[in-house]
């Protein structure tokens, strides 16, 4: 039995008009042409609210989009309740993502699915990547160290070394000159002896003079031995008094008086400083002349250290020579032996400067900087 066919229902112009106006809102983005409405004025004021909840959701939406987290919808609904806890995940997110930039690479996020996925991904491997360069940091700073302590002590072994080599050069020089001051004494004793064979008690006077020259040169052969044998010995603890009475008694002072005064002073210093005092004296000897009759040394504290003072009251220095007493080489044996006794003191910072007054002898004034002295 054919059915019978349905009756068309005429269509809603009202209804059409409001799905025509929510469409172009849709697809627009913006309110719809203002027109005349085929339907009453409640229905209108209730259709311009949906457009502007959609418009406010689609303005909401689109800043999130471009990154501006900052806006409240005010709009209530399940669609505007995703929207916002969307924006809420997303400022949690930022938040975590300037934690991380911080560097506290914890940071883990649980409520995104694959995105929680690729960005605890991130974080893990960043906190891998962060560990390894950290290892490889404190490796590279630990050799850097172990680097500088090495370039320490290789500055420290060349130094010794070159220290070495300078206190071995200065104990050749100071031999070769002290020896050959010795064998032109025994040549002239020698010369003597043969002046005077008809005098055996003169000769007998030369060869005992003669012997003693040798045995002062054994002592400094001695001495130069035992120096080099221990490896060049390190600064000790010098008695002055020790010094004065060493290097004197192979001086041949005659008639001559040594009056020395040190208050039980020691100083810290290398052991070659016993040839300064026997070199001072020496030349005093040598170049005091006739009118000397005494060598004195003494020892007080002054306001930059210890002064030592060896003083005579010979013919003293000529001002035209005082400037260059110190110059290797200058004068006959002095200047050499001065020389020479600079750079030893110079070993451990003592200085020496000769600052008589014209007629008055030769001075000298050795200066022990504070520390490097003490009182027995």
């Amino acid at each position: 039995m054919a059915g019978r066919p349905r009756k068309k229902i005429p269509a809603d112009p009202g209804a059409a008009a409001v799905l025509e106006a929510i469409e172009h809102t849709l697809m627009e983005g913006t309110a719809p042409p203002a027109r005349e409405y085929p339907f009453d004025e409640e229905t209108r004021k209730r259709l311009d609210m949906v457009i502007s909840e959609i418009l406010a959701t689609q303005q909401f939406a689109l800043a999130m989009a471009q990154g501006d987290l900052s806006r409240d919808l005010a709009m209530k609904g399940y669609l505007a309740g995703s929207l916002k806890s969307l924006q809420a995940s997303l400022r949690h997110i930022t938040w975590q993502a300037g934690q991380i930039a911080g560097g506290d690479l914890s940071q883990r996020v649980h409520f995104m699915g694959e995105f929680s996925d690729s960005f605890n991904a991130m974080t893990e491997n960043l906190d891998a990547h962060a560990v390894e360069r950290m290892r490889k940091e404190q490796e590279l700073l630990a050799a850097n160290t172990a680097l500088a302590s090495e370039i320490v002590e290789h500055r420290r072994l060349e130094d010794a070394l070159a220290l070495t080599n300078r206190k071995l050069s200065l104990l050749a020089s100071i031999t070769r000159h002290d020896i050959r001051n010795q064998l032109v004494a025994l040549d002239g004793y020698i010369s003597l002896g043969r002046e005077n064979t008809g005098d055996p008690a003169a000769v007998r006077s030369y060869l005992d003079r003669g012997e003693r020259v040798v045995a002062t040169i054994i002592s400094q052969i001695n001495f130069t031995k035992d120096y080099e044998e221990l490896g060049v010995k390190e600064p000790v603890w010098n008695k002055l008094d020790t010094l004065v009475a060493g290097a004197s008694a192979a001086l041949p002072f005659g008639n001559i008086r040594l009056v020395a005064k040190t208050g039980g002073a020691e100083v810290f210093a290398d052991l070659l400083i016993s040839r300064v005092f026997y070199n001072l004296m020496d030349n005093a000897l040598r170049y005091g002349g006739a009118s000397m009759t005494e060598i004195r040394i003494t020892a007080a504290e002054g306001p930059d250290g210890l002064v030592i003072t060896v003083q005579d009251n010979g013919a003293g220095i000529s001002p035209q020579d005082k400037e260059k007493l110190f110059i290797k080489g200058f004068g006959k044996n002095t200047g050499f032996g001065l020389h020479l006794s600079r750079e030893i003191l110079s070993l451990t910072g003592i200085t020496i400067v000769e600052d008589s007054e014209p007629g008055a002898g030769a001075r000298f004034r050795i200066t022990v900087p504070k520390g490097a002295y003490r009182f027995g």
